[in-house]
């Protein structure tokens, strides 16, 4: 029993890693760095948020998020506002430039979004989603405690 848990989590955990470096070769298509377009990706749903945001949902160090933003700022991509309520705190915006830099590439990943959900069905891709969560809160929790 206990070897099958181990095969098990080690396919798991394969998996994960081979749909992140699907989504890497993506990005190398067109010829965007894997965080840069998760940074985009970001910003482009959710029209405005702060590195610290884009940090915690993703797990990624300030410091790459930092280097990204500055590029994305210098390519003028993206923009940094005044947060609502908060002058201190300021938020990545995409620019003209940046909308049309991430366009191309966001509905190519929407496209591939949408024949998986059509192949897994919404109802298995919403319980994958569940899970995954889970199984990464219970990781965070499991590594922050030790």
């Amino acid at each position: 029993m206990e070897n099958q848990l181990k095969y098990s989590l080690i396919d798991l955990n394969m998996s994960v890693n081979q749909i992140r470096g699907s989504w890497v070769q993506l990005a190398k298509k067109y010829n965007i760095n894997y965080h840069e377009m998760l940074v985009l990706y970001h910003v482009y749903y959710n029209g405005r948020c702060t590195q610290k945001q884009i940090c915690e949902d993703y797990l990624l160090p300030k410091q790459t998020v930092n280097n990204i933003v500055t590029a994305l700022k210098t390519e003028g991509r993206i923009e940094l506002q005044a947060a609502v309520g908060n002058k201190k705190e300021k938020v990545l915006v995409l620019t003209p430039a940046g909308e049309d830099y991430i366009s191309t590439l966001v509905a190519s990943m929407k496209s591939v979004e949408e024949i998986m959900q059509e192949k897994i069905g919404a109802e298995n891709l919403q319980l994958l989603t569940d899970l995954l969560a889970e199984y990464g809160d219970i990781i965070k929790e499991v590594i922050a405690a030790d």
